[in-house]
């Protein structure tokens, strides 16, 4: 009788040492950390191409979708996330496979790719050229996703960046093995980081063993990218918010950045009816607000302007908006005002000038009544005032 021997399929570890061997990557002798990996080969560079690259921002999401031709594109979802999700605001792309399961109950073997604007409020206060609070996180999702998957995600995201005209000799990586949690689902991930020189652009990210219910378990890959911190590295010079070109003349780099941010933030999320509040999203909202007075007493920019801006830019990547532009100016006007009233009564405070003025009304109205207040205390007002313009 024939002997037949029933041949066991490979199990594939995805790991540090799997992306490493098939990537062909080596430590990087340029970098300080010894964390730092390039490419032992250039083979992400199509000859033909590279000797015509150049840099070239990334300017809508058409032209992203294009490397990932074949997966299917979605809207992105709502920055508000609906009671009961894991967090406030979308912070990330692949979020929207928290909405899926919301919706559906389940997860299946699924694809898709979204250029997703996403908030991080945890980043309030660092917020610098090179970092903020609101920014477009292009992703794409597959999940029931296989090693060999995340592999070819993990070239994708390197080719687009070369196709975008990043150089491969100035690409570095990291690769790391760690903890993580969506609420109360525990896993770990293996996470793939790509930097343009020092600034870190996007990653590749496998969840192994995601815990849907009791008795499902999912492997998932994310592709993250950051769109504004990609086009921010490849241009040397540039601006990180390049829309906002001409007040970058009136002050210093990171003041405008910090600036803009509220802005750019606020205007996300008064763009789905939230109104400012002390709870919740709508207490973000009040609190980018005060920033933004507090920050601008010393340059006096147009908020009207900076919305219209910001306004259009998020409208161009396709986040959905309930409340229209002039509306949106409004919600954030009004809240700069309370903001702006309840500053000045506490510098007239530090003067040794206390009174009460009801603050959540416009500006020129409260500034009437304080003058009738304070009739003796003209020149204080007035110096205080010549502050926060």
């Amino acid at each position: 009788m024939e002997d037949f021997q029933i041949k066991e399929k490979e199990i594939i570890v995805c790991d540090r040492d799997f992306i490493l061997r098939n990537l062909k990557l080596i430590p990087s002798e340029q970098s300080e950390s010894e964390d730092f990996l390039k490419l032992e080969t250039d083979w992400a560079v199509d000859r033909a191409e590279s000797e015509h690259s150049r840099i070239i921002a990334v300017e809508n999401p058409e032209e992203l979708f294009e490397y990932f031709d074949g997966i299917k594109t979605i809207k992105p979802d709502r920055v508000s996330r609906p009671k009961g999700d894991t967090t406030f605001f979308t912070s990330a792309g692949v979020q929207h496979i928290e909405t899926i399961f919301r919706e559906t109950g389940k997860l299946e073997r699924e694809s898709f790719v979204v250029a997703q604007p996403v908030i991080r409020s945890q980043f309030m206060d660092r917020v610098k050229e090179g970092t903020s609070t609101s920014f477009v996180n292009f992703s794409v999702g597959h999940i029931d996703s296989t090693p060999e998957e995340f592999l070819a995600s993990c070239k994708a995201l390197i080719k687009l960046i070369h196709g975008r005209g990043g150089d491969s000799k100035n690409l570095r990586f990291k690769v790391e093995n760690t903890p993580d949690q969506w609420g109360r689902r525990k896993f770990t991930k293996t996470v793939f980081t790509v930097y343009v020189n020092s600034i870190e652009v996007g990653e590749c990210v496998y969840m192994h063993d995601y815990p849907v219910v009791d008795d499902q378990k999912v492997n998932i890959t994310d592709v993250g990218l950051g769109v504004e911190r990609l086009n921010f590295a490849l241009e040397p010079g540039g601006h990180f918010f390049p829309e906002f070109g001409v007040f970058y003349e009136k002050a210093g780099e990171d003041d405008v950045v910090g600036l803009i941010d509220c802005v750019r933030t606020a205007v996300l999320i008064a763009r789905e009816d939230i109104q400012p509040s002390n709870h919740d999203a709508g207490y973000r909202l009040r609190q980018l607000s005060r920033r933004f007075v507090s920050r601008n007493k010393n340059h006096g920019f147009d908020m009207v302007e900076l919305v219209h801006i910001a306004y259009k830019y998020w409208e161009k990547w396709g986040s959905p908006a309930t409340v229209g532009e002039e509306d949106v100016a409004r919600i954030i006007q009004t809240e700069n005002d309370r903001n702006y009233n309840a500053l000045l009564l506490t510098l007239l405070k530090q003067e040794g000038e206390s009174v009460y003025i009801e603050i959540n009304q416009p500006t020129d109205k409260f500034l009437k009544q304080l003058r009738v207040s304070l009739p003796k205390s003209k020149t204080l007002i007035d110096k205080i005032i010549g502050k926060l313009e």
